[in-house]
């Protein structure tokens, strides 16, 4: 339909694709797409439009660096966060398994010295009470 017209037809997209695909597709040149420009059958107000936006390199692609810095920054702060939480969850338990330690060995250790005082109480009540030996 768009032949009839007397219009020029639309380019295979498929045919595009493959030979971008190939590696044998190159970017034109600025001065090769304002030739194509001048070609054109449009107003003279959209060519100058179109050739002024082309100047400006308004329709090349940039990387948009700041929503990759945002987004790495958001990552790394989740990153952070967790590890924070991690760390601090792990060392709460590691205080309390040695607090409980602790006490498992303050109850043994308790129980012990009060035996070997007693002992030792003993053993030299049991020195005064027996006659020393004179020599």
């Amino acid at each position: 339909m768009s032949e009839e017209a007397g219009e020029a037809p639309l380019p295979n997209l498929d045919n595009l694709r493959k030979l971008m695909k190939s590696g044998d597709f190159k970017m034109p040149k600025l001065d090769d797409l304002l030739k194509v420009l001048d070609k054109m059958d449009l107003p003279e107000d959209q060519k100058e439009k179109l050739r002024q936006n082309l100047i400006d390199n308004k329709f090349t692609p940039r990387p948009n660096y700041l929503i990759f810095i945002i987004t790495v920054s958001i990552l790394l702060l989740i990153f952070v966060f967790i590890g924070r939480k991690l760390y601090r969850h792990l060392k709460a338990k590691e205080e309390k398994q040695s607090g409980k330690k602790k006490v498992k060995e303050g109850k043994k250790g308790s129980k012990q010295p009060k035996e070997d005082s007693k002992k030792g109480k003993k053993s030299q009540d049991d020195r005064e009470k027996s006659p020393k030996k004179k020599k």
